[in-house]
């Protein structure tokens, strides 16, 4: 009966013990199935990160474009600096069609569309009074060579490109071409003259 009573006890106990060993075996295994999953995350991050970086050097819209590329669990994150818009647009989108990105972070700074309107505006504000400027110069210059005694009998052409007034033509002497250039030089907006086109009658 004793020896009955420690058999049942002794089976229980090895039961209990197997048991253990078994949970022991099924607890540890989600370890290596773990580290095998981060490795392989890892791997693809790595070659996601490379693919991403090759697209951006071969794409003509990413010129002038610093870009910095980062991957964790398929999830891209691009910071750095765009020239405009469109190129951080272009990067976004390039990075999202890589195969395995989850998604994309974009975190480069550009200038917006519209302070890049903004700014096409402002230089063709700009480019406008500089054109309505340089045709003043060259209308009152015009009427100084046909109004000054010094300046008469000569031929003189006047340009004006953004303040500079190129003289040509011919004069009939040295002191004329001189005369010439002393008055574009002291006429309102006028940056430099260049008399290299002025010639002197023989």
């Amino acid at each position: 009966m004793k020896f009955s009573q420690m058999s049942r006890k002794t089976l229980i106990a090895l039961a209990i013990s197997a048991s253990l060993g078994a949970g022991a075996v099924a607890f540890s295994a989600p370890d290596s199935t773990d580290s095998s999953a981060s490795v392989g995350a890892a791997l693809s991050d790595t070659a996601i990160t490379g693919q991403v970086k090759t697209k951006f050097a071969t794409d003509n819209r990413l010129k002038g474009s610093d870009v910095s590329v980062t991957t964790n669990n398929g999830v891209v994150t691009l910071t750095g600096s765009a020239p405009n818009s469109t190129a951080k647009d272009a990067a976004e989108s390039l990075a999202s069609n890589i195969s395995g990105v989850r998604s994309v972070n974009n975190q480069i700074e550009a200038p917006s569309a519209t302070s890049e309107i903004g700014a096409r505006t402002r230089h063709a504000t700009h480019a406008t009074a500089a054109a309505i400027e340089d045709t003043a110069i060259t209308a009152d210059l015009k009427t100084k060579f046909a109004a000054d005694s010094k300046t008469k009998g000569s031929d003189i052409s006047v340009k004006t490109s953004n303040g500079i007034v190129a003289l040509s033509g011919t004069v009939v002497s040295g002191a004329q071409k001189t005369h010439a250039a002393y008055v574009a030089r002291h006429t309102k907006g006028v940056q430099q003259v260049d008399t290299t086109a002025l010639t002197i009658a023989q």
